[in-house]
């Protein structure tokens, strides 16, 4: 089982956030599950650009990790995984091809579910009224928690390259929010999450973390199972020609490496 992992921007100096995903992969994933990471290769490296221009870079981006999972279906991968935690472009892709693909906040969601009965979620500055629409587009409003459901990192920007910072700080917030009544929290950022996973931090004060990197990797290779066993129909509602003809008007980018 082949999955394709399409990080939101170019590789140059992603390289820590590579290694860890892998590690985590090896240790979590089952044996015969590949994981290949793939970025595109237009796009900015720039964390501050991602986390304040969010809605403007989920626009510009969605089209490149579209493409993205295009090429996996091409190139024969069981399954693609959007690496962004706003999903994005995840209700396009669903009806272009037929694989399994899936997204870090849908495949959290789900798992926070399974393990808990009202979640909360720690994520980026800036991201909260993202993440609130999140909510709402996925119908679980009602099972957070009332009050500040979601809570952003107090951090500056600057200093989230100290690693010690970050997790401390992750720490006292989702406290604050058990103390509210979660009783699982979503670390809404895949590459903090992947961080803690790493770190091996799964669960403060007794209370579940939900990393949202893995959750997706463990869903998509879950579907790609039942695909197998039969239990899948496609996805595709959209004919390669038209699909193809649009490509050929509007996109004019490269592909994934």
């Amino acid at each position: 089982m082949r999955i394709w992992y399409e990080f939101p921007r170019p590789s140059a100096g992603a390289e820590g956030f590579y290694d860890r995903l892998k590690a985590n992969w090896r240790r979590l994933g089952k044996s015969d599950s590949e994981l290949v990471i793939k970025a595109p290769t237009k796009g900015t490296s720039e964390f501050r650009y991602s986390i304040v221009g969010h809605m403007y870079a989920d626009m510009l981006r969605t089209i490149e990790m579209v493409e993205g999972v295009l090429q996996a279906e091409r190139e024969g991968y069981d399954a693609a995984v959007i690496g962004c935690f706003g999903d994005p472009g995840m209700d396009v892709v669903e009806a272009l091809v037929d694989i399994p693909v899936m997204g870090p906040a849908k495949a959290a969601i789900m798992m926070a579910q399974a393990i808990g009965r009202r979640m909360a979620f720690v994520t980026l500055p800036y991201w909260e009224k993202k993440i609130e629409k999140m909510l709402s587009t996925y119908g679980v409003g009602d099972l957070t928690i009332p009050n500040r459901p979601c809570r952003a990192f107090d951090l500056p920007l600057e200093e989230f390259i100290d690693e010690s910072r970050v997790i401390n700080n992750f720490l006292e917030i989702a406290k604050t929010a058990i103390c509210d009544g979660a009783d699982v929290i979503i670390l809404a950022c895949v590459n903090t999450s992947t961080l803690l996973t790493y770190k091996e931090i799964s669960s403060v004060d007794g209370v579940p973390i939900v990393d949202g990197a893995v959750a997706a990797l463990k869903v998509a290779e879950m579907l790609v199972d039942w695909k197998r066993a039969g239990l899948w129909k496609t996805r595709r509602t959209i004919p390669e020609d038209v699909k193809e003809g649009l490509r050929k008007g509007y996109y004019h980018g490269a592909l994934s490496l």
